[in-house]
């Protein structure tokens, strides 16, 4: 029939012609709209998310060139050290939410602490022909599996921990400052034998938190022993295992300074388990801010990290740096944290906050 002899447009013809319909209606430049399709620097953010969701609406993907001419899916990683704890389940939907915004997906891995579980990873992340990283589980003192990203000019944004060896952008809280300030907090409840328990001490995070506690005790003239400074898992079963360790002891410790919420939470189901009685008998205090933790039902002393803005943070300045380049200089964004005074360190009002202190 003649009314069909003509056809519909399809393949490239069809893509060049949505792509020329969505620079006019925007106002933009078909060079723009090509930049932002394809992952390249030369437009600004703003009008890179027009591009973007007006090609989605119209179901047109962003697409790259991949080896030989192909073409593959935008994707990132996001690399945690577990799948269990909380707060690396907050981060993650906050990097999903900005990484869906900018038409990329996110490929989640998890390391569990292991340097060369972190190494595959690294290898496995160049071989699939990653976009960048977010890296929440960097070990502090082991560049290897960095340095296998950074030779092939994959950009990695650090999250919480950073490396000692291998500069990147890094978002995250002022941890030293943070833990000094909830330990000066419980030296208010005049605590005589205190312990801590924090993460490993390769995570920088979990050795900043350390060293804040440690320092702040010291500072009021408190010794706090080695065998009293506890690195565990980032996990109940950790806290379980530092109460098993400090409740053989010749004295028991009259506070516990957690280095995380979910640590905090085994401390105090093992102390439960042998008649002790957090904030009456004992202080136990976290790191992070849960939302169930500081709820009324647990009531925990922690430090709070504005989790939702941390991610989202780390997210767009890994997106920043896959428009910029290497040429700029690496940045460190520090989020202010507030305490949460709950019960667990013995004070009778539950929810009262405070601001991190500046250093």
């Amino acid at each position: 029939m003649e009314g069909n002899l003509a056809g519909k447009a399809s393949g490239p013809v069809a893509a060049r012609t949505s792509a020329a319909s969505i620079a006019r209606e925007l106002g933009v430049s078909t060079a723009a709209v090509s930049y932002a399709l394809n992952g390249k620097p030369g437009v600004s953010d703003n009008t890179r998310r027009d591009i973007l969701k007006l090609a989605r609406a119209r179901g047109i993907r962003s697409r790259i060139s991949g080896p030989a001419g192909s073409t593959s899916t935008r994707v990132i990683a996001l690399v945690v050290p577990n799948l269990t704890n909380p707060m690396f389940q907050y981060w993650a939907n906050e990097i999903l939410l900005v990484a869906a915004s900018e038409d990329f997906e996110v490929l989640l891995v998890a390391t569990e602490d292991k340097p060369a579980r972190l190494e595959a990873i690294a290898r496995t992340l160049v071989n699939r022909d990653i976009q960048g990283a977010v890296i929440l589980a960097t070990h502090r003192t082991d560049a290897s599996a960095l340095l296998t990203l950074r030779e092939a000019r994959i950009p990695f944004t650090f999250l919480s921990r950073r490396s000692e060896y291998v500069s990147a952008d890094f978002v995250g809280i002022d941890d030293y400052a943070a833990a000094r300030q909830i330990a000066e907090h419980v030296l208010g409840h005049g605590v005589k034998n205190p312990a801590t328990v924090v993460g490993p001490r390769f995570s920088t995070a979990s050795a900043q938190r350390e060293k804040g506690m440690v320092d702040a005790l010291q500072s009021a003239g408190l010794q706090v022993l080695p065998e009293q400074r506890i690195a565990t898992d980032l996990a109940r079963d950790g806290g379980h295992r530092a109460v098993k360790h400090l409740l053989s002891l010749p004295a028991r410790p009259d506070a516990i300074l957690c280095g995380s919420d979910e640590i905090s939470l085994g401390v105090m189901e093992a102390l439960a388990e042998h008649g002790i009685e957090t904030g009456k008998d004992i202080v136990v205090t976290g790191f992070d801010g849960l939302q169930h933790t500081t709820s009324p039902l647990i009531g925990l002393t922690t430090i709070v990290q504005p989790l939702k803005e941390i991610g989202a943070t780390a997210a767009r300045h890994l997106f920043h740096r896959l428009r910029s380049g290497p040429q700029d200089e690496h940045r460190s964004v520090i989020v202010p944290h507030t305490l949460h005074v709950g019960r667990t360190c013995g004070c009778g009002s539950v929810g009262k906050t405070a601001a991190g202190k500046d250093t």
